[in-house]
């Protein structure tokens, strides 16, 4: 997810929304996504869609993928991915078409999310490619990102506003209802039963804040694109792979 941050964070410093994921296959990074929708002024192009592109491309681009897929999008049973903010309606319902297998998020969406924010799409009964999506990971430090981009004028929103009386608070978070994301079970198997309190009490599960996200020098996402250039390197699941 520090991954993911720091992409956000470049994007932040080259004035786009501060929104970005990596997916991650048998342990590498293969592609990554920033949100675009201010430089393209297309509502369409959100990180999740322009990384799930990518790996198309590269696994069609890959001359044996039929050996181990019957269809590119197979690949992405063994995908898990890695976003700074819960994915909307529109990226939660293409994860669930293609088969992700996991989502990580850090902040909730709480106009447009569709991993438990507003609708439930990953777990709904609208297609059998459920997927269980886990919050809450590096959320304040999501949150600040935003809120740093939301406190600039921007002068490609359809009508621009001055914000040069707006500022960072630091200081205070929108509370986290855990129960929108996740069984209480399914919170400790992954969190540890020792923070069954968290839950409870919807209390983030980091206690620090960590500020360096919003750092000017921490942009640097040479070696993201450097993993996500690699050749793809497919292998045969192993048996407990699909269970």
């Amino acid at each position: 997810m520090r991954k993911a941050l720091r992409l956000a964070n470049h994007a932040l410093h080259t004035g786009e929304t501060p929104v970005a994921c990596i997916f991650v296959y048998r342990g590498n990074v293969i592609s990554y996504g920033m949100n675009n929708t201010n430089d393209s002024l297309s509502g369409i192009t959100h990180a999740e869609f322009r990384g799930i592109n990518a790996i198309l491309e590269k696994v069609e681009a890959t001359d044996n993928w039929s050996t181990f897929y019957s269809h590119p999008w197979d690949i992405f049973r063994e995908i898990d991915l890695y976003v700074t903010v819960e994915p909307c309606v529109m990226c939660a319902s293409a994860l669930k078409h293609i088969g992700i297998r996991t989502v990580y998020f850090g902040c909730g969406n709480e106009r447009f999310g569709g991993n438990g924010s507003v609708l439930k799409i990953n777990t709904d009964d609208t297609s059998p490619n459920r997927y269980v999506s886990y919050p809450g990971i590096y959320r304040r430090e999501a949150i600040l990102l935003l809120r740093d981009f939301y406190t600039h004028e921007n002068i490609k929103a359809p009508v621009p506003r001055n914000k040069k009386n707006r500022e960072l608070k630091l200081d205070s978070f929108p509370e986290l209802t855990w129960s929108n994301y996740l069984s209480k079970s399914e919170f400790c198997d992954f969190f540890g039963k020792d923070k069954e309190q968290c839950y409870d009490l919807n209390a983030d599960v980091q206690q620090d804040i960590d500020l360096s996200v919003l750092d000017s020098d921490n942009i640097d996402i040479s070696d993201i694109e450097q993993s996500a250039q690699e050749p793809l390197q497919l292998r045969k699941r192993k048996l407990c792979d699909t269970a």
